[in-house]
Parts: C-alpha cells; structure tokens; sequence
C-alpha cells in the first residue's frame, strides 16, 4: 500500500477544517451535525474520524484558526491601522462574507459555556492583543522610542479588539450598520 505524504494528510485536514467552517457558519456548532459536517467534505465517515475523532475536537480547531496572522506570523512592518483594517476584512465585504462572522461570534458564544474552548479563544486573543500593543509601543505618536507597552497601550489594544468584536457581531446578523464608514470610524480611533 503506498505512502501518503504528510502534505497530502495537512491538505486534507485543512479542507476538512474549510468545509466544517462553512457548516457551522451557516447552521451554528450546536445546530450543525457531524454528518452534515461530513456530507460536506465529500469523504467517508471513517477517513473524517480518523482526522478527527469528535466534534468537540473539529470545534476547537477551528477555535484555534485565524488570529490575525498570516501562515502563523504577523505581517512585518504592518501598523496598528492596517492591523486593525486587515482584521475588519475578514468579516465584511469586499471579499468577505457573513462566514466568519458568523464564527467569531459563536466562538466567543461557546468559550462562554466551555473552560476548553474559552481557554484556546483567550490565548489566541491575548497573543493578538500583546502583538497590538506592540505595535502601539513601536508606533508612538510623540516619537519615543518603542519598547514594552504600557498598561494604556494594552487597554488601548484591548479596546480596538473588543470593538472589532462588536464589529463582527453586526456583521454575523447583517445589522444596517453602514460597514465601510464604521471600519474607517474604528480604524480612526484606534489606529
């Protein structure tokens, strides 16, 4: 029986992770069934289970997906706004549906009820709000030199993030919000 490569298997993961998205996007992670789950990725039901052997453990790692990097690193020499904006592009047009919305705010919704998932949602959103803050400290508008943030440049970036919450949040339900003025009006405040 010939080898499959490790790309073929990580490939294979990650279309999984893509289809799981799209269903619970659209059905909720309460509401979506791992057969749905498993119709969607086209494969059986024994290949799905052994890349994943449960819901819980397809919910965490999608849980554990976008967090503002890009292949697992923050883009070089990008500032606090084009941070800020990138993070809004996610979850509006142009190029962005309600998908990711819609995720984000279940993810937050279920790390409400679960110590394992709020325990992965927390670390993915501490280690954005650190790298925020940095770039604060490095982007100093009196032109003092950067270093460790201060508490100030930490609420600032916890602020920025709890906005684009909200940000999402109106965007998961299609709220009239008026999305590319209101992206400027945050990026403005916290950029």
């Amino acid at each position: 029986m010939p080898k499959v490569s490790q790309d073929h298997l990580d490939g294979r993961r990650r279309a999984i992770v893509e289809a799981a998205r799209g269903v619970f996007a659209q059905k909720g992670f309460s509401g979506a069934s791992m057969a749905a789950v498993i119709e969607a990725t086209g494969l059986s039901t024994g290949t799905f289970y052994r890349y994943f052997p449960s819901k819980a453990a397809l919910v965490a790692e999608i849980v554990s997906g976008r967090d503002g990097t890009e292949g697992g690193e923050f883009p070089a020499g990008e500032t606090p706004d084009e941070l800020l904006r990138r993070l809004m592009s996610y979850v509006t047009p142009p190029g962005a549906t309600a998908e990711h919305a819609r995720l984000v705010v279940q993810i937050w919704a279920e790390a409400s009820t679960s110590p394992m998932l709020a325990a992965i949602a927390v670390r993915r959103h501490t280690s954005l709000r650190d790298h925020l803050a940095g770039l604060y400290a490095a982007n100093r508008p009196d032109g003092a030199p950067g270093g460790e943030p201060t508490a100030a440049e930490k609420t600032r970036a916890e602020a920025a993030l709890a906005a684009l919450i909200g940000y999402a949040t109106l965007a998961a339900v299609e709220a009239p919000a008026g999305f590319p003025d209101l992206g400027d009006r945050i990026a403005a405040a916290f950029a």
